[in-house]
This record gives C-alpha cells, structure tokens and sequence, in this order.
C-alpha cells in the first residue's frame, strides 16, 4: 500500500528530532529531507548519528532532496550542484534512504523560469549526460536518483521524461511524477490525461507522487491545500493505486492548517481502495 509522506521543511525548520516527532505526530510515515532547509544547524556528512537516530522506522526518510540546475549557464553552479548531490547519494543509504531527487533545470539560471531553450534536443542532450554519471555515481552506493520533470524545466513532458529514462537507461535512475509541475494555463484542464500519460511511459520507474492541488486565479495557477483545487483527487489516487501500489505520496508544498486536512483526505482515499 502506498505511504504518505511530506516535505519536512514544509512543517517547518527544527532540530532533527523534534523534526521527526512534528511529522510522526502528523501522521505522516516519512519525508522528504532537504538537509539545509529542513534541519536548523549545518550537517556533518561525516557524522549523522542525530539524524539517523531521529528518523527511523516509525517515519523514514523517503528522499533527500538536493535539487540543483544541470543545465545552469554557470559551470561553476552546476559543478557545485553536482558535487552537493553526490553527497546526498553517498550517505542516503545510511540514512535508511533509497532516493535522492532534483529537476532537470532551466538555463535562465537563477530562477528556474521558462526559456524556449529549455525545450530543445541539446538541452535535453545535457541534462542526459550529467545523469548518465550521476547513476554510475549512485549506483556504487545502490542507491538512487529520483528525476522530475516540469513544464518550464528542460524534461517538459512526460515524453521527455521518459526519453531521458532511455536515453540514461541506467537500473539507478527513478522517477518522481509531479503532476502539478507538467501544468499550464494552456494544458491544465488536460491534467487527467497527463497524469495518465507519465503513468502509462514511466510506470517501471515511478518511485515518487508529489501531491499538489490548485486554482486558477489572476491567470495563475495558485497551489492550495489537497481537495481545496482542481484536482480530482478520487480519481487520482485510484489510478496511482491501481498502477503503482509501492510508490511513496509525498506533500509538497502543503502547509499551516491544510496539512492534517490534506492528510486526513488521502488517508481516507487510500483506505476506501483497500
């Protein structure tokens, strides 16, 4: 059956275990750790017995995130980036961790905008390379890196998702599907058929579900708390259900007074798919 998990940073910034007793007293069976984000001292890669003693089995780590832009117009950044990851994958395993994740980045830089470029064969030609090492990398510590796609990123699509997942063709690549992140202004009420999409090219390597909900507002879209949007959320976890039974659920994005709402929601919704 599928877990449910949050991004910790998303409950807020604390100590390692009073971290994890914020989200085990939530509700949550994991997260979604970004180390400098989420945790309010530095992190001594060379010691992590705190955190490996706060998160455990009663809620595990579901992936680190060290999201960086490969494709940044600065070498410097993206070398930078690249380095950071490796870290992450050199000790998850240690952490109880299988995953390490990022996007696939925007050659605007700094913020990780839309660009025509983004959209091109070399781009996606890049960001190919910079994983093809990344899983060599993660594959000697058998653990692996979680990619996601996004409209405005250079993996736009659920094809070109899957295009890299060929092209890498690597056993320590996964996927994590953001359905919310393949959505526009232009494509949104298509939002059924996309999820369908990502679910039917990538099902083998679907690891990760990051659940968002939305409306439309000042010709925006605007994230809310789960089954406050536009999101069929029935639907959606019976398909996620259906097709990827072991993938992790994880909050992304849901805050204050809507995270126990959200959780309670799709509790509910996995229970009824029993």
């Amino acid at each position: 059956m599928n877990k449910i998990g949050i991004r910790a940073h998303d409950i807020g910034t604390y100590d390692a275990k009073t971290l994890a007793q914020k989200v085990k007293d939530c509700g949550f069976e994991g997260v979604q750790l970004v180390f400098k984000k989420a945790i309010d001292t530095p992190v001594d890669f060379n010691d992590l017995t705190v955190i490996k003693q706060a998160f455990n089995q009663d809620v595990n780590i579901m992936m680190l995130g060290a999201y960086f832009n490969p494709v940044h117009p600065d070498i410097k950044q993206v070398q930078s980036g690249i380095d950071y990851f490796k870290q992450n994958l050199k000790v998850a395993k240690e952490l109880g961790c299988l995953y390490v994740g990022t996007e696939t980045g925007s050659y605007m830089g700094s913020p990780w905008g839309y660009m025509p470029q983004n959209h091109t064969q070399e781009a996606l030609d890049q960001v190919i390379d910079v994983f093809k090492d990344l899983c060599d990398y993660a594959h000697k510590f058998d653990v692996n890196v979680a990619l996601e796609g996004a409209w405005a990123h250079v993996a736009s699509t659920p094809q070109r998702v899957k295009e890299i997942v060929d092209k890498v063709n690597h056993p320590n690549l996964s996927i994590t599907v953001d359905l919310y992140n393949f959505l526009n202004l232009e494509n949104h009420e298509q939002r059924m058929d996309i999820l369908k999409e990502s679910i039917d090219l990538l099902k083998e390597s679907i690891v990760i579900f990051h659940l968002k909900d939305y409306i439309v507002e000042n010709q925006k879209l605007k994230q809310v708390g789960l089954g406050q949007g536009l999101m069929d959320y029935p639907a959606i976890i019976k398909m996620i259900s259906s097709a990827c039974p072991n993938s992790y659920l994880i909050f992304e994005g849901v805050t204050g007074d809507d995270i126990t709402s959200s959780y309670q929601l799709i509790k509910k919704l996995l229970q009824k798919g029993k």
